[in-house]
C-alpha cells in the first residue's frame, strides 16, 4: 500500500500542477496568440486524433489493467501479453487507417464547406492517432505494474510544457502555423517514447516479440472484454467530443476555438468532482462487495451536496468576473460569445449536482448498465447537435451539450432511485441554490475596480466569504462544517 498511497500523492500533485499549465495554454496563450480558426483547428484535430486511437486501441487501455495479472510471471516474459498488445492494437489501427482513408471522400464533403484548413491535414491524422495510441497503450503498461507517477507527470506535465515551448516559437516566428501543428502532433511521439522508455529502464517487461505464448482463446477474452469498454469507452468519449466535431462540420473552425476555450472555462467546475472521485471511489467498490447500500446512498448524498456547493461558487465565481476574464482575452470573437460559458458550465453543473452515480453504477453488480447510458448520452448528443446548430450555430451545440448531460444524469438518477432506492437529492439543494442567487445578485452589482487583480480579488473574496459564511451558519453539508471546525480549532490552539 506504501507504494500505492506514494504514487496517489505524486499522481494528486502533478495532476493540479497539469490544470493549473493547461490553464495558461488554453485560456490564457492559445486564444491570444492564434487566431479563433487556429485554435479552432488545433482542437478539432486532437478531436479527430483521440476518436481514431481510442477506436484503434479497441478497449485495450481498461484490458491491460484487467488482465495483466493473469499473465504476470517472475520471468517478466509475463505469459507473452506485451504480444497480445501489440498485435491487436497494430491490428486495430491498420483497420481503423483502412477505414479512415476509404470513407476519405465523405469525411472531407463533410468539412470541406465549413472547415477547409481541416482538409489539409487530413493525412496528418494518420501519425497524429497512431502517437496519441501509442502514447495511451504504454501509459495503460505502465500503470499495470505500478509506475503511474512519471506516466502522470509526462500526460499532466510535460506535455503541456511542451506545448507552452511550441507556442512561444510560434509567438517568436520561429514556427509558422503548419510547423507548429506538426511539432505538437510529434509531442505525443515524444512523450510516448518517454514512457515506454521508463518501462524499458523498470525491468519489468521483457521486450521479446514471440508467438510461444499465443492462444486463441486468450485473445479472444482480451478481444471480448476490449470490445465490450470499447463501446462504453467510445460512446462516452465520442459523446463529449460530438459539439466539436459537429461545429466543425456545420459552423466552421473559429466557432470551435470559441466552444472549446469556453467548455475549457466550465472544467474547472469538473476539479473539486475529480478530487473526490478518487477518494471515494475504493470506497464505494468496498461498500459493494459488502452489500452495504446505506453506506453507498451516503456518499452520494454527501458528494451531490459538496459537489454543488464547490461547482456553483465556480460557475458565479466565473460569470461575476466576466469583465475580468476579457482583460485576458482580447480577441473581440471570445467576448461577444461569452454566453457559451453560462450554457456550457449549466451543463456541468448538472453533471457534478448529481453526485458520483457513474462511479456508483460502474462498481455495482449491473455495471453494464453504465455502457447503455453512456450510449444514450452519444445518441442525445448527436441528434440535438443535428437539430440546434442548424438553428443556433455555436449556441446550438451548448444547448445540445446541456440537453445531453441532463438526459444521461436523468437516467442515471432514475435507475438508482427505482433499483436500490438511492436519492441524491432533498431540501438542502434549493437552499445552496437560493444563497447562490443572493450572493450572484451581489457580486454582479459590485462597482467595478480599474485594476483587474484587484477587482478579481475583492468581489471574487466578497462572494466567497458570503457564500462561505452562509452555508456554515445553515449547516448545509455535516463535511464542510465538519472541515471548517477541524481548521477553526486548529486556528485557535496556535
Amino acid at each position: 500500500m506504501g507504494i500505492v498511497r506514494n504514487q496517489a500523492i505524486k499522481n494528486s500533485i502533478f495532476s493540479y500542477i497539469g490544470v493549473a499549465l493547461g490553464y495558461v495554454n488554453l485560456i490564457l496563450l492559445f486564444p491570444n496568440f492564434f487566431s479563433t480558426e487556429q485554435f479552432g483547428l488545433v482542437q478539432l484535430l486532437i478531436s479527430v486524433a483521440e476518436v481514431y486511437a481510442l477506436v484503434s486501441a479497441v478497449g485495450l487501455a481498461n484490458s491491460v489493467t484487467k488482465f495483466f495479472p493473469y499473465y504476470k510471471t517472475e520471468d517478466k516474459h509475463h505469459n507473452g501479453f506485451l504480444t497480445y498488445l501489440f498485435l491487436i492494437s497494430f491490428s486495430g489501427f491498420t483497420i481503423s487507417s483502412v477505414l479512415y482513408l476509404l470513407f476519405r471522400p465523405l469525411i472531407i464533403s463533410a468539412y470541406i464547406q465549413k472547415s477547409a484548413m481541416f482538409v489539409d491535414y487530413y493525412f496528418v491524422l494518420i501519425p497524429f492517432a497512431l502517437f496519441s495510441l501509442m502514447f495511451n497503450i504504454f501509459e495503460a503498461t505502465a500503470r499495470a505494474v505500478f509506475r503511474t507517477s512519471f506516466a502522470t507527470f509526462v500526460r499532466e506535465v510535460a506535455l503541456r510544457i511542451f506545448t507552452t515551448a511550441g507556442i512561444f516559437l510560434f509567438i517568436n516566428k520561429i514556427l509558422d502555423f503548419h510547423s507548429f501543428v506538426i511539432y505538437y502532433i510529434l509531442i505525443y511521439f515524444v512523450c510516448a517514447m518517454l514512457i515506454f522508455i521508463q518501462i524499458i529502464v523498470s525491468g519489468e517487461y521483457s521486450f521479446t516479440m514471440s508467438l510461444k505464448y499465443f492462444q486463441k482463446s486468450k485473445l479472444s477474452e482480451i478481444l471480448k472484454y476490449g470490445g465490450f469498454t470499447l463501446i462504453s469507452g467510445a460512446a462516452m468519449q465520442t459523446g463529449l467530443r460530438i459539439p466539436v466535431l459537429m461545429i466543425g462540420s456545420m459552423v466552421g473552425l473559429s466557432m470551435v476555438g470559441v466552444y472549446n476555450l469556453y467548455y475549457y472555462v466550465g472544467s474547472m467546475i469538473y476539479v473539486p468532482m475529480r478530487a473526490l472521485s478518487r477518494i471515494s471511489v475504493p470506497v464505494i467498490a468496498t461498500a459493494w462487495r459488502d452489500n452495504d447500500l446505506k453506506k453507498i446512498n451516503d456518499i452520494y448524498r454527501r458528494t451531490s451536496l459538496i459537489q454543488l456547493i464547490l461547482g456553483l461558487i465556480i460557475y458565479i465565481g466565473v460569470i461575476i468576473n466576466k469583465h475580468n476574464l476579457f482583460y485576458f482575452l482580447k480577441n473581440s470573437e471570445y467576448v461577444v460569445n461569452f454566453i457559451f460559458f453560462p450554457i456550457i458550465g449549466l451543463g456541468i453543473l448538472i453533471d457534478v449536482a448529481v453526485g458520483l452515480n457513474s462511479e456508483i453504477i460502474v462498481n455495482s453488480p449491473k455495471y453494464k448498465f453504465d455502457s447503455l447510458f453512456n450510449i444514450v448520452l452519444f445518441v442525445v448528443s448527436v441528434v440535438a447537435n443535428y437539430i440546434l446548430i442548424p438553428i443556433s450555430g455555436g449556441i446550438g451545440a451548448a444547448m445540445g451539450f446541456v440537453l445531453a448531460y441532463f438526459s444521461f444524469n436523468f437516467l442515471k438518477w432514475l435507475f438508482l432511485y427505482r433499483k436500490y432506492g438511492m436519492q441524491p437529492f432533498d431540501f438542502k439543494q434549493i437552499i445552496v441554490l437560493f444563497i447562490g442567487f443572493v450572493v450572484f445578485v451581489i457580486g454582479d452589482n459590485i462597482p467595478i475596480i480599474n485594476n483587474v487583480f484587484l477587482d478579481i480579488i475583492i468581489r471574487s473574496s466578497v462572494v466567497s466569504i458570503i457564500y462561505g459564511i452562509s452555508i456554515i451558519l445553515f449547516k448545509i453539508s455535516p463535511d464542510l462544517n465538519e472541515r471548517y471546525t477541524v481548521y477553526k480549532r486548529k486556528l485557535l490552539d496556535r
